[in-house]
């Protein structure tokens, strides 16, 4: 028989191995953090270039914006927790349930669905280059990106998470959390502000910027695109820039953003019946957040509402559809000061629906660093 002293003593070499490789396997954790077994999760061994991509030049401020508020691993994490359906409350919602990669981060609805079946009162705006944008919502009753991100969880049509120390609880009880906070931390604590800094990391990080009209040259317009653009995508953009007076709201010179981060009632209503804006500032009755134009053609349904379900409604809307409303945009007026018709012909509404098509990066929609990381 073994004395006490022996047996004391293997088990605490057994003890002391243990505990040995246990640090080694933390040691390379911390050192390869990627190389750790998820069953759920399917992460790169080093995580993607959020913080510092390369950009074309005319996307200086918003590359500039990347790199002061994106790191890698807070993005990867912000990335997880996107697409994560624990988010809502009763786990079957997720942010990206309304906005889909392959739809440009639109939803495709004319309204989205919630966790519990109901329905939005407004169409999901799509995402694109949040890092150019000053303003969320399609009342702007947003202005800070961490604050919008939080929006949809505790919303009770959305995701339904309004108890926000329910939801740390929650996601610190799941295990593929612990390291993408610690990477992206420092510590594994799980703190509503940590999920909302990550999810506008990630979210800052989207970035389209590689459609025809980018690949022209720098300052998207003039003689450099006659070596890109077909003969009706170069007669779509001159009525884009002049008679349509589309560049006077969707103007590219913001980082090419196409919209100059405004608000403007387009007609849609002489009378409207969401007044957007006007809940939150008075006097801008039916006056809505302009969306950027990039993606367009992949984005619909189209407007607040979600009524035009393609391009050419939109278009026809412009042309011949536009209704007196109150604060109608000065841009959207005739001589007289009436709603303006500029009842474009067939082959300009074709010509000038081409030109938006060369807004499309279909590299955007094929990213895997945007892409759905559950197995």
């Amino acid at each position: 028989m073994k004395s006490l002293h022996s047996t004391f003593a293997i088990g605490m070499l057994t003890l002391g191995l243990g505990l040995s490789l246990t640090n080694c396997a933390k040691q390379e954790q911390q050192d390869l953090p990627y190389k750790y077994q998820s069953e759920v999760l399917n992460l790169p061994e080093q995580p993607y270039n959020y913080g510092n991509p390369t950009l074309p030049a005319h996307f200086t401020t918003t590359q500039e914006r990347i790199r002061q508020r994106v790191t890698d691993h807070g993005a990867t994490l912000g990335r997880v927790l996107f697409y994560d359906t624990k988010l809502s409350l009763n786990n079957k919602t997720a942010c990206a349930s309304c906005h889909d990669q392959a739809l440009g981060f639109a939803d495709g609805k004319q309204f989205s669905t919630g966790f519990d079946g109901g329905k939005t009162s407004r169409n999901a705006s799509a995402i694109i280059n949040p890092a150019a944008s000053t303003a969320f919502f399609w009342d702007a009753r947003e202005d800070d990106l961490k604050q919008m991100v939080l929006q949809p969880i505790k919303n009770h049509v959305e995701m339904g998470m309004d108890n926000f120390d329910a939801l740390e609880k929650k996601l610190g009880q799941l295990d593929y959390y612990a390291p993408l906070f610690e990477n992206a931390f420092g510590s594994s604590a799980v703190t509503r502000e940590r999920i909302a800094e990550a999810l506008s990391q990630f979210m800052t990080s989207m970035v389209t910027a590689q459609s025809k009209f980018d690949s022209s040259e720098p300052g998207g317009w003039g003689s450099g695109n006659s070596l890109v653009f077909n003969d009706d995508e170069r007669a779509g953009m001159e009525i884009f820039f002049n008679r349509g007076r589309c560049a006077n709201c969707h103007n590219p010179a913001a980082d090419f953003a196409f919209s100059f981060e405004n608000f403007a009632d387009i007609g849609l209503d002489a009378v409207p019946t969401d007044i957007g804006l006007g809940a939150n500032q008075q006097g801008m009755n039916g006056m809505f957040k302009i969306p950027s134009l990039r993606n367009v053609a992949l984005t619909a349904p189209y407007m607040h509402d979600g009524r035009f379900t393609t391009l050419e409604q939109v278009v026809n809307h412009y042309s011949e559809g536009i209704q007196n409303s109150e604060n109608l945009n000065w841009s959207l007026k005739g001589d007289d000061g009436t709603a303006l018709r500029m009842n474009l012909t067939d082959d300009e509404k074709r010509q000038l629906i081409a030109f938006l098509h060369t807004l499309t990066d279909e590299s955007f929609m094929k990213d895997p660093k945007y892409s759905n990381p559950f197995k």
